[in-house]
């Protein structure tokens, strides 16, 4: 290895055995000082590089005013640190203002939709781009680094709340905005508190409390088996197990086992597998239904065979309005939707004394708390239960 040579007070260098700089050796420069009694070299780089005597001079007369003085940084790595510190700082300052512009619309076009189609289910995809459609909307032509509280109150909260929309509506919307904050800064394009953190949601039981007697779910269903065949069907598997509108669309002749009489639920909203069960309902219509179609196939596809990306078919919601279940009832909570069959297979089993531990393994819930809303159903099996001791010490 070639030796070091002294080029001056405090600074030295080697020369590199077979590579040059122009026609000479190609050199590595360092330099050498004494700071608190101890002896420091510092490496400050090839001559091809950039490194030079000059900038060793430069370099040490910096760091004896820096000595002399007391301030600034007492060491070239010290030096390099707050260099690197500067330019980060003058980089997100550059960011920061070739993005003051951006708008809203042009965040969500550009990188937060992109974003969601590839991390979120197509269902999420769907209800976030309709929230912004028609909810975020007036947002869409503000500088995204400008939007502040008063922005959302007034044009997202406010309308919200006027057109009677729930506040698990209105806390949806909230949660987008605040993401696309936050994805916003994480890219350096907005600064400061994420506006959403300061705004108060409204509060509201929003949980439905309707189910159906089995006289309204008799005549729903004959109504869609008339209308729309494939809609009846679908509703008649969420009825008698329970399973999301979701978990239904999502299900493949794979996953349906007729000789165990059991239907394998996978990818559920809360990512926990489980098993739901057939009755003579839901076996039946499974018999009518199956072709000897491909394993891989769904049991409910749309016209071109995929997955309806768009929910339970609106002749759903049609059947039930020509029904008059809905009729003179203005509590969404209190309203007949395509979820009220699954709230219906659940209190139907607690009506008939199923313990609650079995409907929410049933249900897919993640604790069993969330299947305590439907202990009120419950038949007098606890009071029967303790007055077995009625007598006991007579």
């Amino acid at each position: 290895m070639a030796q070091w040579t002294s080029a001056g007070r405090g600074i030295r260098y080697r020369e590199h055995e077979t590579r040059k700089h122009g026609k000479r050796p190609d050199r590595y420069w360092c330099i050498q000082y004494k700071l608190k009694g101890k002896t420091i070299n510092e490496a400050v780089g090839w001559w091809s590089q950039g490194a030079s005597h000059a900038e060793c001079e430069n370099l040490l007369s910096k760091l004896r005013e820096n000595w002399r003085s007391g301030q600034g940084p007492q060491t070239l790595k010290e030096m390099r640190e707050a260099a690197a510190i500067a330019k980060s700082d003058e980089q997100h300052r550059q960011r920061l203002t070739e993005n003051e512009n951006v708008t809203v619309a042009e965040f969500w076009n550009e990188k937060y939709y992109p974003h969601i189609q590839l991390y979120k289910s197509a269902n999420s995809v769907r209800t976030e781009q309709l929230l912004f459609n028609k909810w975020l909307n007036p947002l869409a032509g503000l500088c995204l680094r400008d939007l502040r509280k008063e922005h959302i109150e007034t044009k997202v909260v406010r309308p919200l709340l006027e057109a009677g929309r729930s506040p698990r509506t209105v806390e949806y919307s909230l949660a987008v905005i605040s993401q696309m904050w936050n994805m916003a800064h994480e890219y350096e394009m907005v600064g400061g508190d994420n506006p959403v953190s300061k705004i108060k949601k409204p509060r509201k039981d929003n949980k439905r409390d309707r189910f159906l007697t089995e006289e309204e779910a008799k005549k729903l269903l004959a109504a869609l088996k008339t209308r729309a065949p494939d809609v009846h069907d679908l509703s008649v598997l969420s009825l008698f197990t329970g399973l999301r509108a979701d978990e239904c669309l999502s299900l493949t002749w794979a996953d349906v086992d007729m000789e165990q009489k059991r239907i394998f639920v996978k990818d559920t909203k809360n990512t926990r597998n489980r098993h739901a069960y057939m009755t003579s309902e839901v076996e039946e219509m499974f018999r009518s239904r199956y072709k000897k179609q491909r394993a891989d196939a769904l049991v409910f596809p749309n016209s071109n065979g995929q997955k309806n990306e768009w929910g339970v078919p609106d002749s759903f919601t049609r059947t039930v309005a020509d029904s008059g279940l809905n009729e003179g009832i203005s509590d969404s909570r209190q309203k007949v939707v395509f979820h009220t069959l699954r709230h219906t297979f659940a209190s139907w089993l607690v009506q008939r004394g199923v313990p609650l531990y079995n409907v929410s393994k049933l249900m897919g819930h993640r604790s069993l708390q969330m299947t305590m809303r439907y202990a009120h159903l419950a038949p007098d099996s606890q009071k029967n239960a303790a007055m077995m001791l009625d007598g006991a010490l007579s």
